[in-house]
């Protein structure tokens, strides 16, 4: 009976060990790996758990993006393998490509907020994947910091972006969020487009601006078309939204090559074309068709550089406003004041005297090819292309300012745009000098000239 008593008395014990150990491992928090059904590593799944007339919410985009970090830190804390480390990089990655930029937080933010912002937040996403790429467990703490400054971002832009009762966008601020997409991005092409036109008209080549117009014409319509096909595939394909990126940046980086191009042929004529004129009795008609060809690549090139994100930072206002008005008065005030801009470039560019409009001209050009060249790259770390972080100490950086010329505090941006500036300026002197001694050469020939009326 004794024996009996044990016996049931041990299996009563292994029963009683065996719960209280399933309680408590039911009952504590894992901490080998993150349970996968606790965040989603893209927004379309996430979108597809919630009613058919759910109206985006970024306060929720935000806490989930926030669940998928927090999910890639674990991983990333109790990696022991490569693959482990990949897992992790790819929820950083995730988060960014399938939820930040799909989900519509960039663009919302872009249009409400501002476009310094977007590239704080988006800046703040390569830092946390530049420290992760290092694969380390002594980069876990700087990695749990980076963290926590990018969700602290989320959750800021996300009380500003969601109203309190959860609705869409109020009237005014889809309005001025549309209006100043238009004018931000518009502006930049629009101030080239306008700059080679008038000097076309400045130079005696009035009739060669229809390149330009034809070049903005093409780029508009491709625009449309990429911004028709990125949209589509985005519905269907992961990762496209980094494909965006590199295409903007790709194409950004073709540009700096034609602005440079175009710049330095610009200022080339500072003079030779007073050294025609002497020649000729008029100004020379000097554009090939070589040049001309350049210059409506230029004008399709700026055009093209925005067109599509534009088209695509107004989807989000177009699907979460209760009516379209303000996206669409957005849109015509942004045109209005574009198309003022090169009006207003038009007619009094062409009164300024020949010399100090091709210098500045050309000034011009060669400042829109060094904020390019920061654009650009910025757009190829968005898309994973290059790995790189923010300098710490240059915050003062982050600003509207600064982002139209496409500066960044990230030394993968601002080393290049040094070498560039520097190239630049050694150009621009060599021409001025180059200049001077054709400026003398028409001044002794006049003087020539003169000489032998005189003698007359």
């Amino acid at each position: 009976m004794n024996v009996k008593k044990s016996v049931i008395l041990k299996v009563f014990s292994v029963i009683a060990a065996a719960l209280i150990l399933f309680m408590w491992f039911t009952a504590t928090p894992k901490t080998e790996a993150f349970a996968a059904d606790t965040y989603y590593k893209t927004y379309r799944k996430w979108k597809a758990t919630k009613a058919e007339d759910y109206v985006v919410n970024y306060n929720d985009v935000a806490e989930e993006i926030g669940k998928l970090l927090d999910g890639g830190l674990e991983i990333y804390e109790n990696a022991t393998e490569k693959e482990d480390y990949a897992e992790a990089y790819d929820c950083f990655s995730k988060a960014y490509g399938s939820w930040y930029e799909t989900s519509g937080f960039e663009k919302k933010t872009l249009g409400l907020i501002s476009s310094s912002r977007v590239t704080v937040v988006e800046l703040q996403f390569a830092n946390v994947k530049n420290v992760a790429s290092a694969e380390s467990k002594d980069n876990v703490f700087e990695l749990k910091g980076e963290i926590e400054t990018l969700k602290t971002y989320l959750k800021e832009d996300g009380e500003k972006l969601s109203p309190k009762d959860g609705g869409g966008s109020l009237g005014w601020a889809t309005f001025v969020g549309c209006f100043t997409i238009m004018l931000r991005e518009g502006l930049e092409a629009i101030l080239i487009i306008a700059a080679m036109v008038a000097y076309l008209i400045k130079s005696g080549n009035k009739s060669k601006a229809k390149a330009i117009y034809i070049g903005a014409g093409a780029a508009i319509a491709a625009s449309v078309l990429t911004a028709f096909i990125i949209g589509f595939v985005l519905k269907s394909v992961e990762g496209i939204a980094y494909a965006q990126e590199i295409i903007e940046g790709v194409t950004a980086l073709i540009a700096v090559a034609v602005l440079i191009y175009v710049s330095n042929w610009m200022i080339s004529k500072a003079e030779g074309e007073a050294w025609n004129k002497y020649l000729t009795g008029k100004v020379s008609s000097s554009v090939s068709n070589g040049k001309t060809i350049a210059l409506g690549f230029t004008a399709f090139l700026a055009v093209y550089r925005e067109g599509a994100e534009v088209i695509l930072f107004y989807q989000p206002f177009v699907s979460s406003s209760e009516s379209l008005f303000p996206v669409i008065g957005g849109l015509l005030a942004g045109l209005l004041v574009v198309a003022a801009v090169f009006v207003l470039i038009r007619v009094f560019g062409i009164k300024l005297p020949l010399k100090p409009f091709f210098m500045i001209t050309s000034g011009f050009m060669a400042l829109m090819s060094i904020a390019f060249l920061g654009s650009g790259i910025k757009e190829l770390i968005e898309g994973q292309v290059i790995t790189a972080g923010t300098i710490k100490g240059l915050g003062w950086m982050e600003n509207d300012v600064f982002a139209f010329f496409g500066i960044y505090p990230v030394r993968a941006t601002l080393i290049p745009q040094l070498v560039l500036l520097v190239i630049t300026v050694v150009t621009f002197i060599l021409h001025i000098r180059h200049n001077k001694k054709l400026r003398l050469k028409a001044e002794q020939a006049e003087q020539a000239e003169n000489a032998e009326h005189i003698t007359r």
